[in-house]
């Protein structure tokens, strides 16, 4: 029988190919589930890169995983696992931001729902994301009373050289399951995320979120003034008779802020599916151009828009169409992100769904592109492809833990991370791209990940066959869910062709391992639904 590998090694040296042949390296080659990457970049060290993401870990339900690399991105560390603060705690929605002198922070979700515990908890590195310090706690689930305030949070740094430099922000909001209305909220600290000011709202005035919103998601950043600002959205007739996003800004650490609109339209409708997250940049050498980007759905379907601003957001342009395939096509656009490189050029990043058969969400295969602009988002260069191959349509993209994908970007390099199930799993892939020219500088694998068995059908509804390439003796099935928690063991397992029954478990996504005398044979995705 074919062993599992659960690891993968990377040749020592990098090679570099032309455009037609994409390269991407799968920096997380974890077992079942992967998702939600971000990406850093060290200033005092171009070459250090920081890649962190969700990751299933069995027994320990999903963690923070990271990886390093002191060559930019040629090769990596091993991985890390942030702690949990308590066992039976689930991590989630990490973020990470270098100040100026090269400390990293990162910060995550660790909590757990029913009962309620836990919080967005912050740990710092001294070594370019080596090695952590003991994470501590940030914002707690209980700061705002019956709110679970830690959701998708958000953690910026200022660098700036104003008097406000080396202040950390972070902003959330409150849970999925939260009903509205609903606020978003911000902490800030000014030692090294030990000690945090009290939570407080980042709405306020006549630029409130409004009780129609249930995830009022903050976009933050800080300017090279020491601004820190976020953008956010709103819905209240009496503020303004359509929909908004309003920007809010304070020079004094949040103290208080100012409002201006950002972006104003009649609703747009978009699948309910797509990864709508949003994202705000501020430049790194300007400190009034700042730039938002977010799907938009006016043209019928999700395209990716940005809005400029060249005064400190004190008024914004009307939204740019990044994506350039056919308007109005019925292709979906999502799940993007954006970077300025340090002569002030912008990167967008995103899923796109051009080269699909399919319309809309569901069973469209999809790429990965990427566009620069070289005037602060007024214009934007041909669209490029950042994936290697086509990625066919898996309903797990669907799930919770797939909105988001991260991008750096210096001198002409632009680095990239995304999650996608080319593996038939879903995994974090890395990109290294001269952007001028579309040439991907990659890494060869060693070795890849070989299953052992074959499942069909998968999805299925009421029964699956699994085929083995060997006769199996006395193995255990444990199925875990799709937040890592132990659901089904089913033990004293024999044969090469087994078939397995769903009996009690709901519709959903599950993991299936598989262990003989000990040691963990298989990793697999079972898809159940009616």
């Amino acid at each position: 029988m074919k062993t599992k590998l659960l690891s993968f090694f990377l040749l020592l040296f990098s090679f570099q190919i032309g455009f037609a042949q994409s390269v991407n390296t799968n920096i997380s080659n974890g077992a079942a589930f992967d998702g939600e990457p971000y990406l850093a970049i060290n200033p005092t060290n171009n070459k250090n890169l920081v890649a962190a993401w969700m990751g299933f870990k069995i027994g320990s339900h999903v963690v923070i995983k990271t990886r390093a690399s002191f060559d930019g991105g040629n090769t990596w560390s091993t991985a890390n696992s942030l702690p949990h603060f308590r066992t039976n705690y689930t991590s989630a929605d990490v973020s990470m931001a270098f100040d100026k002198s090269g400390l990293l922070y990162i910060s995550y979700i660790d909590s757990h729902q029913a009962p309620d515990s836990g919080g967005v908890f912050i740990a710092r590195s001294l070594d370019g994301g080596l090695n952590w310090d003991t994470p501590s706690r940030a914002v707690d689930v209980y700061d705002v009373s019956g709110k679970f305030p830690v959701d998708r949070p958000w953690l910026v740094v200022d660098n700036s050289n104003s008097a406000n430099a080396g202040t950390l922000y972070i902003t959330t909001k409150p849970a999925p399951w939260i009903a509205p209305p609903n606020r978003n909220y911000f902490k800030m600290s000014s030692d090294s995320g030990h000690i945090w000011s009290a939570i407080a709202n980042i709405d306020g005035g006549t630029h409130l979120v409004g009780s129609a919103i249930a995830a009022p998601m903050a976009a933050p950043a800080v300017t090279m003034s020491g601004n820190f600002c976020a953008v956010y959205p709103s819905y209240i007739s009496s503020q303004n008779i359509y929909p908004a996003l309003y920007l809010a800004t304070s020079s004094n650490k949040g103290q208080t802020f100012s409002y201006t609109t950002v972006y104003t339209s009649a609703p747009a409708v978009l699948d309910t599916n797509c990864k709508n997250g949003y994202h705000l940049i501020t430049s790194p050498i300007n400190s009034n151009q700042m730039l938002f980007v977010t799907p938009n759905g006016s043209n019928g379907d999700a395209d990716i828009m940005v809005l400029h601003s060249n005064n400190g957001g004190q008024t914004w342009s009307s939204p740019t169409r990044v994506n350039d395939d056919v308007v109005g096509n019925l292709k979906e656009q999502d799940m993007v992100w954006a970077t300025y490189n340090e002569q002030g050029n912008v990167a967008v990043t995103w899923r796109d769904r051009r080269n699909s058969s399919a319309n809309g969400f569901w069973n469209a295969g999809y790429d990965f592109y990427y566009a620069i602009s070289t005037d602060n988002g007024q214009t934007f260069s041909a669209n490029k492809k950042l994936s290697s191959q086509f990625i066919a349509f898996d309903s797990v993209i669907a799930q919770n833990g797939n909105d988001f994908m991260s991008c750096v970007y210096h001198s002409d390099t632009l680095y990239t991370v995304w999650g996608d199930t080319r593996t038939g799993k879903l995994n974090i892939f890395f990109a290294k791209t001269i952007a001028s020219s579309n040439t991907n500088v990659g890494i060869a694998l060693l070795d890849e990940e070989a299953s052992p068995l074959e499942i069909f059908p998968n999805p299925f509804s009421s029964q699956t066959t699994l085929k083995f390439d060997a006769v199996l003796k006395n193995v255990i099935f444990t199925i875990y869910n799709s937040s890592g928690q132990q659901v089904k063991q089913i033990k004293n397992i024999s044969g090469q062709t087994i078939t397995f029954h769903r009996e009690d478990l709901p519709n959903g996504i599950y993991f299936l391992q598989i262990t003989q005398d000990n040691k963990i044979i298989a990793m697999e995705k079972l898809v159940i639904t009616d």
